[in-house]
């Protein structure tokens, strides 16, 4: 049974001119209007697989989408290599575009990514020696925190940091003691 876009899908499904800000609600066809976009854009469009970027904000709903565009592809006799559409989490295009345009950074050859427990881990093990620079109870306020929870809690300020793009001169430089022990 084929499926009929609406009037509004329609217009999302044919938009070349610019961004296109898309709002909906559960069940209103997100999903099915993207795919239909996709082919449209390959057959209707001549847009090259590798120019086509959706990024999704979780496994399922990528998983989904590149089943759904796999089959209606297929299912129309168009015969594109899905690998070279850009199609996943946020996190992992992101990761696909620094593994091939590696040569252009200074990441080694190895690099990983490290996941919210990885970070927390690698915190773990090295927590002497971060105590030994500032007392991380003045992070907490509290002196009796597990190691564990000490390292998940030091992981979050550092990542707060970075987000924020916080100048660590202006940490050392500030009169409150749980500033400069950050």
């Amino acid at each position: 049974m084929a499926v009929t876009p609406t009037t509004q899908q329609q217009a999302v499904i044919e938009h070349v001119d610019g961004p296109l800000l898309v709002i909906a609600g559960p069940g209103a066809g997100k999903t099915f209007t993207l795919v239909e976009r996709i082919l449209y854009l390959v057959t209707d469009r001549g847009v090259p697989p590798e120019q086509i970027l959706v990024a999704t904000f979780t496994e399922k709903a990528a998983s989904e989408l590149i089943a759904r565009i796999s089959h209606r592809l297929l299912s129309n006799n168009i015969i594109v290599n899905i690998d070279e559409m850009y199609i996943g989490t946020i996190h992992s295009i992101c990761l696909r575009l620094l593994e091939e345009n590696r040569e252009f950074t200074r990441l080694k050859k190895n690099f990983t990514i490290m996941d919210q427990f990885d970070q927390s881990y690698f915190f773990f093990q090295r927590l002497k020696v971060f105590e030994d620079e500032a007392p991380l109870s003045h992070l907490s306020g509290k002196k009796n925190l597990s190691r564990w929870r000490q390292a998940n809690m030091l992981c979050s300020w550092i990542n707060k940091l970075s987000e924020e793009l916080v100048d660590p001169d202006a940490l050392m430089g500030d009169p409150d003691e749980r500033a400069q022990a950050l």
